[in-house]
């Protein structure tokens, strides 16, 4: 006779049941963090939102220097140290990767590259809106050198764009090369003939061979990782040499500018004393068969000059002056020449005088309508 079967004793509640998986242990609490660690995770978070701001704010800040620092030819001693900072900054702390190193590994720079690429950024930001007044006041509409002036101005608002002025000046070898070498030229422009007192001609190809010689150690610094980083490279101080040396005419010739222009029927070439002032439209009979400019020319300092002015009526060309060597003492000098017709009377239109340095770089232009 089987009895009854022996009571099992209830599961533990310790022990899971079969097939059930353990409960995970309680973890412990978060460590606080360091103050570090918090600032470096709140930077994380609104670095991108900062960099906007401020954007806005150098964009700002380039406005004001615009308007204040103009005909403060005082201030233009300190573009050589900026230059001279940038260049220094650029090279003892060199780029962070190569060309495709922003794809390949993204990161956030560390504190040491977000403030040397803030002082590289503010020194390139300040020197090009410093230097966007002088070369204005050269520029003449109608003109090659029109172009310039775009550039310029162009890399001023884009070394605003803080964030992708900074990825690319970290990853792009070569837009880091072309853009101190630019920036470097334009200003080395204006520094050669106002301390050295060289003429035009002579300070533009010396300004862009500095420029580049001093560029090129910069993008060997940074490392050329292939051969056609390397053609690049080669190809962009070509092209930095070629127009500066091939094309002076779209380059105004600072800091030489035109001032003011005076039309007149008649002049004393000792003394330049005008005839007569004629308005911007005058009659054949108030000019007769003769008709003159006088035109004045401002320059901060001495700088040797070689300048000539061509004649035009209503597009077509009538005469050219000669070339006139000047040497331009600090303040303005005067270039005068006369078109005489040969009909023995100024026959009606629209005359145009153009004024231009011997290598064709054109920073003055006047009209005056016959009728």
């Amino acid at each position: 006779m089987t009895g009854p079967a022996p009571e099992r004793p209830p599961p533990s509640s310790a022990a899971p049941p079969p097939g059930a998986t353990a409960p995970a242990a309680p973890r412990p609490p978060a460590a606080p963090r360091t103050f570090r660690e918090r600032s470096g995770a709140f930077w994380q978070r609104h670095r991108t939102l900062f960099w906007a701001l401020h954007s806005v704010w150098a964009l700002a800040t380039g406005i004001a220097v615009v308007l204040l620092a103009r005909e403060r030819y005082a201030f233009v001693p300190w573009v050589v140290v900026f230059l001279g900072v940038t260049w220094a900054s650029t090279l003892f702390f060199g780029r962070q990767a190569g060309e495709r190193a922003e794809e390949l590994q993204p990161y956030t720079p560390g504190l040491k590259q977000e403030l040397t690429s803030y002082l590289t950024r503010t020194l390139y930001q300040e020197t090009l809106f410093f230097l966007l007044p002088f070369y204005a006041y050269s520029t003449v509409l109608r003109s090659p050198n029109v172009l310039f002036l775009v550039l310029l101005g162009g890399l001023a608002l884009f070394s605003c764009l803080d964030l992708v002025f900074d990825r690319w000046l970290r990853t792009r070898v070569v837009f880091g090369m072309l853009f101190f070498a630019s920036v470097s030229f334009a200003a080395l422009n204006l520094l050669l003939p106002f301390f050295f007192s060289l003429p035009p001609r002579l300070g533009t190809p010396l300004s862009a061979v500095l420029a580049v010689g001093s560029a090129v150690p910069l993008a060997l610094q940074a490392g050329v990782r292939s051969r056609g980083t390397g053609l690049r490279i080669a190809l962009s101080a070509a092209a930095i040499l070629g127009i500066a040396v091939g094309l002076p005419s779209v380059v105004p010739p600072v800091p030489l500018r035109m001032e003011s222009v005076t039309f007149a029927s008649d002049i004393d070439p000792e003394t330049l004393q005008l005839a007569d002032t004629l308005a911007s439209a005058a009659s054949t009979a108030e000019i007769g068969e003769r008709l003159v400019v006088l035109v004045h020319v401002f320059a901060p300092a001495v700088v040797p000059s070689r300048v000539s002015l061509d004649w035009t009526r209503d597009g077509q060309a009538l005469k050219s002056s000669r070339t006139v060597d000047i040497l331009a003492h600090e303040g303005s000098f005067r270039v005068w020449d006369g078109y005489r017709a040969p009909s023995g009377r100024v026959e009606p239109g629209r005359y145009e005088v153009v004024l231009h340095t011997q290598n064709g770089r054109v920073f003055g232009r006047a009209s005056l309508s016959v009728r």
